[in-house]
């Protein structure tokens, strides 16, 4: 059935209940400090949505096979040096991209680093690169795809078609290193030059978050740097009579930065003019178009200094309005040290919340959007602090395990410091079960073998690796092997996965929202750059739907404001939808013997 294409109309129609007493304050503060204060027509949600029935009974599952599908790769630090810099608590990314354009999800392993003999001088190490078969099977191809050794102590990766030519490129970041490959569409990349690319790559560089910041249909980078460290100002720090890595409180922010595309794959520096924040030590970002306006938005995740949240003026300009939203500072209204970071409906209420895994003796942070650019701390209402604070927490991510239309939470975790008091060095990864509404139950307990041990845990990225209709997990571990976790949950649902290919808008549609109306609710999604900790999930959007419960409509929002709505009858599956199309387009079903038709 042809689509109806036409401007912006609300995606989500039924007004929000706001608290008048958390709407007028809220109002008077955005209006002081220059962030919008009328919120679009769009912006507002829905009713809540009748629950997921909440089960005791529900088991989430995850088979730990990186060595039976031929990943081999450990990301390592140097810290058999004995050097204990900051710079080996960081630990290192994974990033998931379609490289050869085949529909399959291959993997991107970023190596970390190491020290020069008897000094402080970081190097270089391998990274790695490994092919998906189509059924979760895969094979390293570093060098074939020309990958080579980098120039620097790398963390990590961000997936971005940085230049439109319609393939997957890597852009790689770590201590004073900015690293750019582009996707050659043969299997192989090609290093860009810096005087091609423009990017400086001067500092201390942690994540890269993509976004079309200025609509103009080329994805430009937000760069996030951390502090100034550097082998020369490596202090010696004695935590609990040992002599242990330093805490970021004894080093100076250095700032973030904020590159434009020029549209031929080259950037310029637009900090200043985009309205970049100076200082803030900062771990990770995310971007999406969080005040549902049309224009993306960007939540940078920082460590001991408050949180920021950049509302996009669509530009190229940020309003930055951490504080007066609520999404800053914990629940105690303190900075905390702030790592990983997401994007997703918590409580499918059809706006955007916030999620933050932070340090140990602090809550996790789940931030409950109420529209108009305000927030509330709700960890301890939805159940997330029900684990207590004893997890250092790093790669996470919202993901539908079980695909009941609630997205669940992930979290790797483990210590920055050699000798911890509190808690234990390797740590237990979490897995927090959406029971409906955004209320939480840890399930990692009765999740498989890999989350009764514990671990070195950093990046972490969520992507269907075998194609069976469900989130796989990949996650970066400090000096241990890399874990490829394969969902094996027994579901009682079934999923719909879309990828969103831009034309006018950006071809990875980054910023792009999409909103599901079934026969029983209505389910958002969003694409996002950035995201997780120094990684790149795959940009699939998932909706996990009861037996019961029939798609009717699929309204898309993409970057820029255009909206595509189309009468859903093409059932369930996967699909490719590019922007102007008549239709979507299914692809095949998994070939593999492994995956579960029924669930396609």
């Amino acid at each position: 059935m042809p689509h109806a294409s036409r401007q912006p109309r609300p995606l989500l129609t039924t007004a929000a209940a706001i608290p008048a007493a958390l709407w007028w304050p809220c109002c008077l503060l955005l209006l002081a400090t220059g962030c919008r204060s009328d919120p679009p027509a769009d912006a507002l949600a829905p009713n809540p949505p009748p629950a997921v029935a909440a089960s005791n009974s529900v088991t989430l599952e995850f088979s730990e096979e990186s060595a039976d599908r031929g990943v081999a790769f450990t990301a390592v630090n140097g810290e058999e040096a004995g050097n204990l810099a900051i710079l080996e608590s960081l630990g290192s990314g994974v990033g998931l991209l379609d490289i050869d354009a085949d529909g399959d999800l291959d993997l991107f392993a970023v190596g970390g680093g190491r020290f020069l003999e008897d000094t402080t001088t970081p190097t270089a190490v391998d990274d790695g690169l490994f092919a998906n078969d189509g059924r979760g099977r895969f094979t390293a191809i570093t060098e074939a795809a020309r990958i080579g050794k980098g120039r620097f102590y790398a963390h990590g990766v961000e997936v971005a078609d940085f230049d439109n030519d319609g393939f997957s490129d890597l852009i790689i970041s770590g201590y004073e290193g900015l690293r750019l490959l582009a996707n050659l569409g043969d299997g192989s990349f090609r290093e860009v030059p810096a005087d091609e690319h423009g990017l400086a790559s001067d500092g201390w560089h942690t994540t890269v978050a993509a976004g079309d910041f200025n609509a103009d249909g080329h994805l430009d980078l937000y760069c996030v740097r951390y502090v100034d460290w550097s082998p020369d100002n490596n202090p010696p720090c004695v935590v609990q009579g040992h002599r242990d890595v330093c805490p970021p409180g004894e080093f100076t922010g250095v700032s973030d930065r904020l590159w434009l595309a020029n549209g031929d794959g080259s950037f310029r520096d637009a900090s200043t003019a985009g309205g970049v924040v100076e200082g803030g030590k900062g771990l990770g970002a995310v971007t999406a178009d969080i005040d549902l306006d049309g224009a993306i938005d960007l939540y940078v995740a920082n460590d001991t200094t408050p949180n920021r949240l950049y509302r996009g003026g669509g530009d190229g300009s940020m309003a930055e309005c951490g504080l007066v939203s609520g999404v800053a500072l914990g629940e105690t209204g303190e900075p905390e040290g702030s790592m990983g970071t997401d994007i997703g409906d918590a409580n499918l209420d059809g706006l955007p919340d916030i999620w933050v895994a932070n340090f140990e003796s602090q809550s996790f942070g789940l931030y409950r959007n109420f529209g108009a650019g305000s927030f509330e701390h709700a960890s301890g209402v939805s159940g997330i602090t029900a684990v207590g604070s004893v997890y250092v927490g790093f790669g996470t991510m919202f993901l539908d395990v079980d695909l009941d239309g609630a997205e669940d939470l992930f979290v790797a975790n483990g210590h920055v410091m050699q000798f911890p008091t509190l808690t234990p060095l390797r740590q237990k990864p979490l897995l927090f079960h959406n029971q409906g509404r955004g209320r939480f139950a840890n399930v990692a307990d009765t999740a498989g073998d890999y989350f009764l041990a514990g671990h070195m845990g950093r990046g972490a990225a969520a992507g269907d690796l075998d194609g069976d209709g469900d989130d796989d997990l990949v996650i970066s571990q400090t000096n241990e092997p890399l874990a490829m976790l394969i969902n094996t949950t027994p579901h009682s649902g079934r999923s719909l996965t879309v990828r969103l290919i831009g034309r006018t808008a950006n071809r990875d549609a980054v910023g792009a929202t999409a909103v599901l109306q079934t026969s029983h609710r209505e389910l958002l999604r969003q694409v996002t750059g950035g995201g997780s900790y120094l990684s790149a999930g795959g940009r699939q959007l998932c909706w996990g739907l009861t037996n019961d419960e029939i798609p009717v409509s699929l309204s898309i929002r993409w970057p820029g404001g255009e909206e595509t709505v189309f009468p859903w009858d093409a059932g369930l599956g996967r699909f490719l939808i590019q922007q102007g199309q008549e239709k979507p387009l299914q692809l095949p079903k998994n070939p593999s013997p492994e995956g579960n038709p029924d669930r396609l």
